[in-house]
This record gives structure tokens, C-alpha cells and sequence, in this order.
């Protein structure tokens, strides 16, 4: 019986290691912003995929609320990503700003808050 137990760790390892690509997505993000772990606000880290099995390309998308900026409400870095053989490969990160006051504080914008 103890030979089988081995036999299937080593089969859940493979398979493991077949489904989980080296640095996914999620993993690349919080790599780069590593600040995130130290941030204050309050942080929200959400990964896409494409579909389900076999996925091509994902998205990351990090919200950041609770600033210590009083023109800045939230910010919002969206972080694309698409497969190659199997790698996940970074092709766009995007910055997006609500502000806090002024004219428009009630959806994103690329242009920085005044």
C-alpha cells in the first residue's frame, strides 16, 4: 500500500507541474509590485483568463482605494498578459485614475487628477 500512495504523490506532482506555468499572471504582478504588500489603502487584486481550459491570454487588474492623496480616489493598473508556449508574457499595463474632486469623480480616466 505505501508503494501506491508514493506512486500517486508523484503522478499529483506531475500533473501539477503540467497546469501550473511557470510565473502566471498573478504571481508576475505582485512580483513587480511588490509595494502592495506594504500599501495602507485598501487593495484589490483580481486575475482574468480568457476561458477556463486552455487559456490564451489574461488580465490583471489592481485597485488601489483609500489613498493618502486627497485629489486621487482610486487607482486602477490594469496589466495584460498572453501565452507563449508557456510562458505568460506581459504585452500592456494601463493606469487609470478616479479622482477625488473636479469635474469628472464618478468613472476612470487615463489623464492624472489635479
Amino acid at each position: 500500500m505505501t508503494g501506491l500512495g508514493l506512486t500517486g504523490c508523484q503522478t499529483t506532482q506531475d500533473v501539477i507541474s503540467k497546469v501550473h506555468t511557470p510565473a502566471t499572471p498573478i504571481e508576475q504582478v505582485l512580483k513587480q509590485r511588490s509595494d502592495l504588500l506594504n500599501e495602507l489603502a485598501t487593495v484589490e487584486v483580481r486575475q482574468y483568463f480568457n476561458r477556463v481550459e486552455n487559456p490564451t491570454s489574461a488580465e490583471v487588474k489592481v485597485t488601489e482605494t483609500g489613498l493618502m492623496d486627497d485629489s486621487v480616489n482610486t487607482i486602477r493598473t490594469v496589466y495584460n498578459f498572453k501565452l507563449e508556449g508557456r510562458t505568460w508574457v506581459q504585452v500592456a499595463k494601463k493606469e487609470e485614475y478616479k479622482c477625488a474632486r473636479g469635474k469628472n469623480t464618478k468613472t476612470f480616466q487615463t489623464a492624472k487628477c489635479s
